[in-house]
């Protein structure tokens, strides 16, 4: 099992400024998901399903300031698509449903789990997120669920690697997610995700190997700051292609996006444009 990564630690008075510092983020942090408990049943619309959602605009807010507690710095390569596209991302760590969903007006796939979760599982679902329950003989229900979001024709993100990896390698998709854009002949978009400390890989963001949520976010309060460089890939044509040749295309340009050097710059973080 890989190392955890070591929070940062500072003795004396050193540690003064780094201690002030986290408390303070958590303080705003506790403060943001309360402002959005009050907003996100408040200030809603209606989709073509006939589900009622959080404002996409106040969701983007709400990622975006969270982000901003953090000291989460964003950089972007690639055009962000603005509708009518599934998303395919590398997963790293659970600030990626924060990165994405500030930069883009998508809503997520997620295991049927994090609907139970308290207070995250609440908000997710307000913000437009599709659970689904994994398993043997599950596969057609998932892939019409995913459809009949795409035929909305809103933007929807999963991750296909199905779990987190310490962002140095991806592991292979499952071809059964791209199902649905076929389906539907929505275009596919890879997006890579990473997380770097002055252009290396950041051994403290990764969430993985059943590491306690509160353990990595003591890492993250307590840090000064985190970066990461998003890359938003060409769209995938699905006409002509399999499930599997696509889940071979965007797993391809994201490894080959991740292997290219990493902008330093990190530009202030902007909502999505209409």
């Amino acid at each position: 099992m890989r190392a955890k990564p070591a929070v940062p630690r500072q003795g004396g008075a050193s540690a003064r400024p780094y201690r002030a510092k986290a408390a303070l983020r958590l303080l705003l942090l506790a403060m943001h998901a309360v402002l959005g408990m009050l907003f996100a049943p408040l200030i809603t619309e209606r989709t073509h399903g006939g589900r009622r959602r959080t404002n996409p605009k106040i969701t983007a807010w709400w990622y975006n300031r969270l982000a901003d507690i953090l000291d989460v710095r964003i950089s972007v390569t690639g055009h962000r698509p603005l509708s009518h596209s599934l998303l395919v991302s590398n997963h790293v760590s659970w600030l990626d449903v924060i990165v994405l969903g500030g930069l883009t007006s998508t809503d997520f796939l997620s295991k049927h789990e994090v609907r139970h979760w308290p207070l995250i599982g609440w908000l997710a679902a307000r913000a437009g997120t599709l659970f689904i329950r994994r398993g043997t003989g599950e596969a057609a229900s998932v892939s019409a669920q995913i459809a009949q979001h795409l035929r909305q024709g809103g933007v929807l993100t999963l991750f296909p690697e199905g779990t987190t990896t310490d962002g140095r390698k991806v592991r292979p998709f499952f071809s059964r997610l791209f199902a649905a854009a076929l389906d539907t002949a929505t275009p596919v978009v890879p997006v890579a995700l990473h997380y770097h400390v002055n252009g290396a890989f950041d051994p403290l963001a990764p969430y993985t190997d059943q590491q306690p949520l509160i353990e990595n976010l003591r890492g993250l309060l307590l840090r000064e700051r985190t970066e990461v460089h998003v890359v938003f890939g060409d769209p995938i044509d699905v006409a002509g292609h399999t499930r599997r040749t696509l889940a071979h295309l965007a797993h391809d340009a994201i490894v080959d996006a991740l292997q290219r050097p990493t902008r330093l710059t990190t530009p202030s973080i902007a909502a999505p444009t209409d």
